[in-house]
């Protein structure tokens, strides 16, 4: 085992491409198994600085540069001194290791590293992120006649191994299947290359049902990597990921050669990429880890939607407060009311920022029971674009809610109650860092909701003012959705669901101000709120082309508690007609602040 060594020559070009930090950044720990794809110099210095030969091999790495192992903790802000690389050489799945045998000399295999691991005093924190990747040297060895043709004892062996993890407190682990290895250059030059992919093929089915298998365990988070799929895609297009070479290795081992610009080559050597490749890894890695922190907007901005028709309503309930006062004859009424509504979120560790302009309109028809009591329903269209900052992505919303509601006033007291359903369908646009991807999907989604509230307004000249008291209670749910234009990064998402349910209690206070135009009424409101739902909810998705492994993501918990403060103006130009500003502001919650301004229109009669 070895601590992580900074190679600052290698993160050097790859410093200013750092992506967005994964919603899974309270990673605090990186424990790492496996073979040469991963070692970090472990072999190295187990053979005295022999293998690899350091120069040409970067600082006995079996690549030109850093492994993908030592980028991803630096994208991830894993300290060195929490990275703990069991990683060898040479090892296969089992209990031996390829180069021991010519090397005479007893060397580490994934079982052993395992059982290091095991009998080690160190104690895995739940947010400890295991990477388990081996199993290639198991199909690479020389000669052919050792290599394994039971795809099935690997991935046993590579199943066990992931147990053992898991006893021993691993609870988040990564494991990527196997590359073709049919594609290498050692595999072509010796007439390989269709036994080795069938090979390959098999074991990544075969890896595919055992992960399903492990991840039927809630208390584990399994995150499986198609690194198959991700080899495939370079091959196929290497132009597009600034490749010249995907066929010949860049040192040329025979020759004693080495290419001059191996940043254009995939394979360093007859079987291992190039730093380049091993960049290709470590991003695409960072981009699996980071997919849920676009989803995480998507219920709290449908539920920003389905409060929004309980306000517009609330506005009109408070024309017929006063319309009470007059003891009108008229009990039949109808108002409309369109709104714009810009606003903006901050981002938090687990939370990206984000800017969203929401507008539409509500008409509604009410009847006056008695003097007192007025009851009535709305209908509302509403449409959302939100973009998340970073160029995380954007969502556009479009939907419709229907809504009964009441008011009753006795005096100066007042109680309103609104009960809203409806619909929501959602455009969704993810953004991906890596090789600029674009994963788009379409959805479904509903809301219920069910707003009470009830305050008193004493009145002094011009001046109002009271205390209020609201319970408000929604429920979102969005429809699973597969993602689709993103390749070996599409994804699947469940269903997704959310409740709120927030007691509100404040302060309200207006002056009425008469112009020649009409009334200006100033007014601000105050308001203390605890949320006793629950602040945070878990996302699963799934790698389309790993079927059956679920990702589960918690994000992280708020405050329950904060204060809403809410200034703004409206202006009466007649009976019937009135237009408002306000601006509203979120504070007290911790890592989050939130504003908004909101513009309306109110037309009734």
């Amino acid at each position: 085992m070895s601590k992580e060594i900074p190679v600052a020559i290698a993160f050097s070009v790859v410093s200013n491409l750092l992506p967005f930090k994964a919603l899974a950044g309270d990673y605090d720990q990186l424990f790492i198994f496996g073979d040469s794809l991963s070692d970090n110099g472990n072999l190295y210095r187990i053979t005295g600085g022999t293998i690899p030969l350091s120069p040409p091999y970067f600082q006995g790495r079996f690549s030109n540069g850093a492994v993908w192992v030592e980028v991803l903790g630096s994208y991830l802000n894993i300290d060195a001194n929490d990275t703990n690389n069991y990683a060898a050489g040479g090892s296969t799945s089992g209990n031996t290791n390829v180069l021991s045998e010519s090397l005479i000399i007893p060397l580490p295999s994934l079982s052993s590293q395992i059982n290091d691991f095991a009998s080690a005093s160190v104690t895995p924190s739940s947010n400890a992120l295991f990477i388990l990747w081996a199993g290639a040297n198991d199909y690479l060895i020389q000669p052919r006649e050792k290599r394994a043709t039971n795809t099935q004892i690997v991935v046993n062996n590579l199943s066990n191994a992931i147990t053992t993890l898991i006893n021993k407190g691993a609870r988040n682990i990564i494991v990527p299947n196997l590359p073709d290895l049919g594609k290498t250059p050692q595999e072509r030059s010796q007439g390989t290359a269709d036994s080795t992919t069938a090979a390959i093929k098999s074991h990544n089915s075969n890896l595919n049902s055992a992960l399903q298998e492990i991840a039927k365990n809630r208390n584990v988070n399994i995150i499986p990597l198609d690194i198959n799929a991700l080899f495939n895609e370079v091959i196929d297009q290497p132009d597009r990921y600034g490749l010249t070479n995907i066929n010949d290795p860049c040192f040329d081992q025979q020759a004693g050669t080495i290419c001059p610009n191996p940043d254009e080559y995939l394979f360093w050597d007859n079987v291992h990429p190039t730093d380049r490749g091993h960049q290709f890894i470590a991003e695409y890695t960072d981009a699996v880890l980071n997919a849920p922190v676009a989803i995480v907007p998507q219920a709290e901005i449908a539920l920003h939607i389905a409060q929004r028709q309980a306000q517009l309503i609330d506005d009109r309930l408070s024309a017929l407060q006063n319309t009470s006062q007059t003891q009108s004859t008229d009990r039949w009424g109808v108002f409309v009311n369109g709104d714009v509504n810009l606003g903006s979120q901050d981002a938090s560790e687990h939370h990206p920022d984000y800017n969203y302009r929401t507008g539409g309109a509500t008409v509604g028809f009410d009847y006056g029971v008695t003097d007192k009591l007025a009851v009535g329903v709305a209908l509302g269209v509403v449409n959302n674009e939100t973009e998340l900052h970073q160029n995380q992505g954007d969502i556009e919303i479009d939907g419709y809610a229907v809504s009964v509601y009441s008011n009753y006033v006795e005096k100066n007291f007042y109680s309103n109650a609104v009960i809203s359903y409806g619909n929501n369908d959602f455009d969704i646009q993810r953004q991906i860092d890596f090789d600029h991807r674009t994963a788009t999907a379409k959805t479904d989604g509903t809301q219920f909701s069910v707003n009470l509230k009830s305050g008193y307004i004493a009145r002094s000249g011009n001046i109002s003012y009271g205390p209020t008291f609201s319970l408000k209670y929604d429920r979102i749910n969005i429809d699973g959705y597969t993602e689709t234009g993103a390749g070996s990064l599409n994804i699947k998402v469940d269903d997704q669901q959310t409740e709120s349910f927030i007691v509100s209690v404040g302060t309200q206070a207006a002056v009425e101000l008469k112009t020649s135009f009409g009334s200006v009424i100033p007014n601000i409101h105050a308001s203390y709120e605890y949320q006793f739902a629950p602040t945070h909810r878990t996302i699963t998705t799934e790698l389309v082309t790993q079927p059956g492994i679920p990702m589960r993501t918690q994000t992280s918990e708020s405050d329950r508690d904060y204060f809403k403060l809410s200034a703004g103006t409206q202006i009466l130009f007649s009976k019937n007609f009135a237009s408002a500003i306000n601006y509203e502001i979120m504070i007290g919650r911790e890592d989050f602040s939130s504003n908004a301004i909101k513009g309306e229109i109110r037309y009734q009669f």
